[in-house]
Parts: C-alpha cells; structure tokens; sequence
C-alpha cells in the first residue's frame, strides 16, 4: 500500500543521504549510482536529479524524492509524468533512475528495461497548466468556412479575368501605353491554369475542406507541410537541369527558392506551436501527402517548368484566400490570443536576410511587421502567401531576370555610397583648386606647378569616370547578371 511504499522510499532516502543533511546532493548521487553499478560523473548525476528537484535549488529533499518514485510508478511503461518539464532524457539518466528504484523494490527489472527502451522526447501534454489549458480552448473556438473562401477565389478570379480583358483592349486601342499593356496581357493569358493542372488543384482543396472541417489550425499543418516541397523541388530540377547542361537560368532563383521554402517552414513550426500536428492521423496524411507532392513535381517539372510555378501559383493563391477568409472571421478572438515564440523569432528576430530574400514582389527590404497578438501573426502569414504568388508569377513571365532582393538592396547601398564618396573627392579637389588659384606663395615658388597640374587633371578624369560608373551600377536600368 501507500504506506509501506513511502516508508520504503524514506528508508532508501537515508541511506543515500549519508552526511543525514535532509537532501541529497550531487555527489551523494554520483557515489550511491556507482554502488548500483552505474558509471556516470557528477555532471549527469546532476541532470538526474533535476527530474525530480522541483523547486530548482540543487538538491532533492526526502518529499521530491518519494514524487519522483510515485511519478515512475503512475506513468507506467510510458514515463511521461516524470520527463514531462525536462524533454529528453539522457540513458545514463535514465539507468541511473531505475537503478535506485529496482533497490527499492518499486520497479521490476523487465519494466525498467522496457521503459528505457522506449525513451522519447515528451511535451508535457498529459498535464497542462490550467493557462494552457484555457489558451487549447480558445484555439478550439476558431472557424473558417470553406464556402466562403471558395467565394472569396471565385471573386479573385473574376477580377484578373476582368484585369486581362482591359489590359487586351488597352492594348489594341493604341496609344503611348499600348505596348506595355500588350506586354501585361500576354504575361496574364501565360499564367492562365490549363484544364490539366485545374483537377488535381480542385481535387485537392477538396481533400482539406473534407478532412479538416472546423479544424483550421489542423488544416493549415497540412498546408504548410505541403506547401513548403515545392521550393525544395524546384532547386534540386534546378540543379540537375544544370548539372546536364540543358538549361542554366539566374543562379539568383535557387537563393531565393530556398528562402521560400525556409519561410514555409516557420509557417510549420508555428502551426505546431498552437497544436496543429498533435493528432497521428493529420501527421500521417500531412508528410505522406508532402512526399507525394513532392514526387509529382517533380515530373511535372520535367514536362514544364511554367506548368509547375504555374500549380504552385494556384495552391498559394489558394492559402492567400484561406488566411483572408479565416483572419476576418475570427478577428476577435485572434486579438485576444498571444503570439507563439516561434513567430515573434522569425518575424522580429535580429536576423531577417531569409525573410527579405523570398519577397521578389516588392521594394527590398521594405517589410518589417510588428507582431502583437495571434491575428498580427495569421495576418504575417497571409501576406507572405501573396509574396509566394508574386514570385510564382515571375517565374513564369521572367525567370530570366529574377534577381535576389538583398543581392539589390547590396549594390544599390554600395552604388550610392560609393557615389556619395566621389562626389565628396570631386568637390574638395574643386574647393582646392579655388584655394591654390589665388597666385604665388609668399617665397615666391609658383604654385601649383605644371606636374602638379597634369597629376591633377589625371585624378579628375579617374573621378570623373568613376562618377559615372557608380551612377550606371545605382540607375534601374543596371542587370547584375548581365554585367557579371
């Protein structure tokens, strides 16, 4: 019974506790281990106890030490009780705490050796704190409506249906802008979706709608978990189109398809932080449909490249409509949310080069959001859908020029400081020509003389082509390919 367990437990206290101090100690721990046969040093004497010191000050008094052996017997052959606060634990750890528990008697030596077989990571999910438990139940309480984000693409479709029809017409009335609106109305009919890529697109969308109703969070794991291969595909098609020598494009795209992928993935952890993969049966269809997905894009990459960005453009569409619709239904209750630290690290971390790297679709750079609350953090994600659909677009219309935004922002800081430079050494060589253009030195040597003169005006012509240079390497018209 109960009883006679904690009189065992406090007899084994006391004989471990050999200076009769009330705690245990490292090194009591360390010597008590090695009587037991267990080989292990002050240091991981030290990150066994820590499972049981509760209250953190070094040492486990008699009580912590009878909760540690009643935590072992309550978890059974699962040990999530005791690993719950402290992650992973070590085997030695591990060893050492069955040890001491098969001296008491409170564990059998089959059970100990099944347990430490089996040791994983555990997230603390048998017992939640009663704040945590109240945050699960908000999350619990967000909608999304399929139909209206159906509605929502519906609509969208219709306006770059109704954007391609003006940009044909403005085209064909003429005009100084015509060609550039011929221009815009043939990138728009290439991104059109051919019927072919249409029904897999479809049959998709209606796997979420049906698997993950009412569970937007849940569906925004699968989302992510998927959305995220087709960057990582389309370098690796990348790099074998170059390895073979059948096609070489900006090396600038692969920078930036990686940092894609990156962005997807701290979409992925964030999904995770607010409880999205904690069913089996999600994480099950989550990775299996990502490799899937990756496999067919890989092929269709191979029968066109434009068809692959193509497709990709349609499933970030798809997710820029799901945030919009899932943001503005649950606004409230966002706003009462906070932020998981995984999105405050990516999105106000000290380093943002991965996350300008990816938005090709604006002035670089430019974009740094300020996260609150949960709906700052949907909101983040929403707009980084619509970068993703701006670079799609790009690589369908002018993959050739794609160019890597902080490659831009590096030689426009570069060309302006270096042409802020020159401009200063022009104008003092002009402030000391008028200086030494006054006449004669007081000695009477003529200044300045006639190989100071031809030293002079070689320095201004040097000057004044370097002027030049840095004004072309700042102008919009510079190509960083072209010109290396």
């Amino acid at each position: 019974d109960e009883a006679a367990i904690r009189q065992n437990v406090y007899k084994a206290f006391e004989d471990i506790d050999v200076d009769q101090s009330g705690c245990i100690d490292v090194h009591e721990m360390t010597e008590t281990l090695r009587k037991l046969g267990v080989e292990a040093d002050d240091a991981q004497a030290r990150e066994m106890m820590k499972i049981a010191d509760i209250d953190d000050s070094g040492s486990v008094d008699k009580e912590e030490f009878y909760k540690l052996v009643m935590s072992v017997m309550e978890a059974g052959d699962k040990f999530d009780i005791v690993m719950q606060q402290k992650g992973v634990l070590p085997r030695v750890v591990a060893k050492g705490i069955f040890a001491v528990l098969e001296t008491l008697g409170v564990m059998d030596r089959k059970v100990s050796a099944k347990i430490e077989g089996s040791l994983r990571p555990v997230k603390g999910r048998d017992i939640l704190s009663q704040e945590t438990e109240s945050l699960q139940v908000k999350l619990n309480g967000l909608r999304l409506d399929n139909d209206a984000v159906w509605k929502r693409e519906e609509v969208r479709r219709e306006q770059l249906l109704k954007t391609l029809e003006s940009a044909v017409l403005a085209s064909e009335a003429g005009g100084k802008d015509s060609e550039q609106a011929e221009e815009f109305a043939t990138q728009l009919k290439a991104t059109l979706t051919p019927a072919i890529v249409m029904g897999p697109y479809y049959f998709l969308c209606w796997t979420m709608d049906v698997l993950f109703a009412n569970r937007p969070i849940q569906r925004f794991w699968f989302l992510e978990n998927v959305a995220r291969m087709p960057y990582s595909s389309y370098n690796l098609m990348l790099t074998i189109y170059e390895s073979l020598g059948w096609w070489r494009c900006a090396m600038d795209n692969r920078r930036i398809h990686f940092a894609e992928e990156w962005n997807e993935v701290q979409h992925l952890k964030i999904m995770e932080a607010l409880g999205g993969d904690q069913a089996w049966i999600d994480r099950f269809l989550g990775r299996h449909a990502a490799v899937f997905y990756f496999v067919i894009l890989n092929h269709l990459w191979l029968i066109s490249p434009s068809l692959a960005y193509n497709f990709s453009e349609l499933i970030e569409f798809h997710a820029v409509d799901t945030y919009g619709e899932f943001v503005d239904t649950n606004e409230a209750l966002l706003k009462s949310l906070p932020p998981p630290v995984e999105a405050l690290d990516y999105y106000q971390g000290n380093d943002l080069y991965l996350f300008d790297e990816f938005q090709t679709g604006r002035a670089p750079r430019s974009r740094r959001p300020q996260i609150n609350t949960l709906y700052d953090v949907f909101v983040c994600i929403r707009d980084d859908e619509l970068e993703h659909v701006k670079t799609m677009f790009q690589c369908q219309t002018a993959i050739q020029t794609l160019v890597s935004p902080n490659a831009m922002a590096e030689q426009k800081t570069v060309a302006r400081k270096e042409n802020e430079a020159l401009q200063l050494a022009a104008r003092l060589e002009q402030e000391d020509r008028q200086d030494t253009s006054k006449g004669v030195l007081g000695d009477g040597w003529e200044f300045p003389s006639t190989r100071d003169q031809m030293e002079s005006e070689r320095m201004s012509s040097i000057v004044a082509a370097k002027v030049e240079l840095a004004k072309y390497y700042a102008s919009p018209s510079f190509d960083s390919e072209d010109h290396f």
